[in-house]
């Protein structure tokens, strides 16, 4: 029987999201969730400077950029 072999090629951007998302995780893994509440929330602020915009909260809880 033969076995076929793949080679994945992930994006860079992709790799990115990932690692952020890591990042994210090991910053937060021991924090209480008011902690965690105030992580988040610094985090939007510095988006919203990055961004040149503010951020608007959508009724099913996401955010959309203004």
């Amino acid at each position: 029987m033969k076995t076929a072999e793949y080679v994945i090629t992930l994006s860079r951007a992709l790799t990115e999201v990932w690692e952020w998302k890591d990042a994210v995780n090991n910053d937060t893994k021991d924090m209480s969730v008011e902690d965690r509440i105030k992580y988040y929330d610094v985090g939007l602020v510095q988006a919203e400077q990055l961004l040149h915009g503010s951020f608007i909260r959508n009724e099913d809880g996401s955010y959309s950029l203004k």
